[in-house]
């Protein structure tokens, strides 16, 4: 299967700048096989602010059903300081299904 990890900014926190999020977000998923998609538009119903911008993404291609489900525990347990992070799994061809 195939996750897309999205990163929705909290209120008074936006890293627009692509090079620092990576940093960021790239230490934040360092035990995980990532790889950076860019921003994403997601549904709105999808997101916790009122914002419509988009949110930065990353991929977790080919992940195996105890590493989504290490994935999900790892981000209740620790969760990412100043970002709402959402989960979809995919697989192609197939629309995205919100499952954290």
């Amino acid at each position: 299967m195939n996750l897309r990890l999205c990163f929705e900014n909290k209120a008074g926190v936006n890293i627009d700048e692509a090079a620092v999020f990576r940093h960021y977000a790239e230490n934040y998923l360092s035990g995980f096989d990532v790889k950076w998609g860019g921003s994403i538009s997601v549904p709105h119903l999808d997101t916790r602010t009122n914002s419509m911008e988009p949110l930065w993404q990353y991929l977790i291609e080919g992940a195996s059903t105890a590493a989504r489900d290490y994935l999900i525990e790892y981000l209740n347990r620790n969760p990412m300081a100043g970002y709402y992070v959402h989960v979809y799994e995919f697989a192609s061809g197939a629309g995205d299904h919100k499952i954290h």
